[in-house]
């Protein structure tokens, strides 16, 4: 079996397959987010990590009906930037810096000045340069910093590494020029591995802790947004993974990056090729938001996925702008607020369900309407993550961009994208495009319903009136369709 672990924001996830794809079991486990008492701060807990690892391992295992000598090797993806702070012990020291920390804004401040590019508080190297100055100032000093996989991965037994899946990525993660010039020592930082290089084996200690077998393999896996191109096959031009969750983005494989900066364009985890993104900061917390307003826990069965099916398609003309935290790529407006338009007497909660999902597969046809004005969008979609596990909301988001949606047999896409580096590593592929077009199976294909497209082009098109009266309300200096466009930090 090969084992992939994937680390997210809520919950971690560990996936076991045969080399051949096949899932074997799959286990889940809750992970923290807190918020500290200044402005801008987000933390979790990497102890709290250990814990929901050996509990999702166990749940995985039990499926298979196999022991621990069965797994052949290991890989482990995370989200980021997650910043840990690590003692001359291997121990955090304290809490990490979540990827939605943006505390360190002093420091990336003076980064900025002194290199004379900008940087963003969430990135590394603001965080990391503000713990050590805590260090500096009677905390206790950090030896070494680490993101949040390759820390997991070294509590499994792995060398210090970090992952670098391409020279270009360097300047978002330790950046070692800049940290140099800040006065960091480049011992503070581990050295950069590729995905799919072996980085040590679970040891005596922690094989005890996490149900493993001592000396199993462990491979460098990924950040988690490239594991799940891996993973749910978006390795050809034109296929686009739609990773749902806290968040959610449309990540397409494309040939070259794009041409402005309203998306995110980095290299792709095959070589060559390249990621264009964008999406909701707040698509699985919009959804959370409304469950809660609408007090579905004291509602005898009813869920918000359930109105949502109940009421017809259109929602009775209400509409919702799903930007409860304003939002990134490819809007750019941190300021940006969420609201309800074309609300009438005659809509109840069940429209009001219907138009919060509506509102996620509109902003996701934003996102593939920019892309396709670079003349190559998607073609293809594959569904990864919690939401994909409604075909409901599958089946909707087909119709509503036009474009077929395939559900993978393995919505966790960033298991699976770990396991297809560890079959690479030992051999049974010989790169990780073999890898996934070999282990991705797919499990159900939606077609666009045409008798639907008329409705859905008619609400797409006052969705996007709505958005434009909410980026002029909201500080924007210009609306979505306007003339000049915002521009990502890069």
């Amino acid at each position: 079996m090969l084992c992939g672990i994937d680390l997210g924001t809520s919950a971690l996830k560990c996936g076991l397959f045969d080399p051949d794809g096949r899932r074997l079991g799959i286990g889940k486990a809750a992970v923290g987010l807190y918020k500290g008492d200044a402005a801008g701060e987000a933390y979790a807990e990497p102890l709290e990590w250990a814990k929901a690892a050996a509990l999702a391992i166990g749940e995985a295992m039990r499926q298979t009906g196999k022991g621990p000598s069965a797994i052949e090797a290991i890989a482990i993806s995370g989200n980021g930037p997650t910043l840990v702070a690590v003692g001359a012990d291997g121990l955090p020291l304290g809490r990490a810096l979540s990827w939605m920390d943006r505390s360190a804004l002093n420091q990336a401040g003076r980064i900025a000045t002194r290199m004379g590019r900008p940087i963003d508080p969430s990135f590394y190297l603001p965080k990391a340069l503000k713990l050590f100055e805590e260090g500096e100032q009677g905390g206790a000093q950090p030896v070494r910093f680490f993101s949040a996989p390759e820390y997991l991965a070294f509590l499994f037994g792995a060398d210090p590494v970090s992952y670098l899946p391409d020279p270009y990525y360097e300047r978002f993660i330790w950046d070692l020029e800049s940290a140099a010039a800040m006065g960091l020592n480049a011992g503070l930082f581990p050295p950069y591995v590729r995905q799919g290089q072996r980085i040590g084996s679970v040891s005596v200690q922690s094989a005890d802790a996490f149900g493993l077998a001592a000396g199993t393999p462990i491979v460098a896996g990924f950040p988690d947004f490239l594991a799940a191109l891996v993973g749910s096959g978006s390795t050809r031009p034109g296929i686009a993974c739609d990773r749902s969750g806290s968040s959610e983005a449309l990540n397409l494989c494309a040939q070259a990056p794009f041409k402005d900066e309203r998306l995110f364009s980095l290299p792709h985890a095959l070589p060559g090729l390249w990621n264009q993104s964008g999406g909701l900061s707040t698509s699985g917390k919009a959804l959370e938001w409304f469950s809660q307003i609408a007090a579905y826990a004291g509602t005898r069965g009813a869920t918000l996925f359930q109105d949502f099916q109940d009421a017809e398609p259109g929602a009775g003309g209400a509409l919702f702008l799903p930007y409860l935290a304003g939002e990134r790529a490819p809007l750019w407006q941190p300021e940006l607020k969420g609201a309800f338009l074309g609300l009438s007497l005659g809509q109840g909660r069940k429209d009001l369900a219907r138009a919060v999902v509506e509102a996620l597969a509109y902003g996701l046809r934003l996102v593939s309407d920019i892309m396709s004005e670079d003349g190559a969008g998607p073609e293809l979609i594959r569904c990864s993550g919690g939401q994909a596990h409604n075909e409901a909301l599958c089946a909707l988001k087909a119709d509503v961009l036009g474009i077929a949606v395939e559900l993978p047999d393995t919505p966790e896409s960033e298991t699976l994208g770990n396991a297809c580096a560890a079959a690479c590593a030992l051999g049974y592929y010989p790169d990780l495009e073999s890898a996934s077009i070999a282990m991705v199976r797919v499990k159900r294909r939606f077609e666009p319903d045409p008798g639907l497209r008329e409705l859905y082009d008619e609400g797409y098109g006052r969705w996007k009136k709505g958005l434009d009266l909410a980026l002029l309300t909201g500080g924007a200096a210009q609306t979505f369709s306007g003339a000049a466009r915002p521009t990502a930090e890069r």
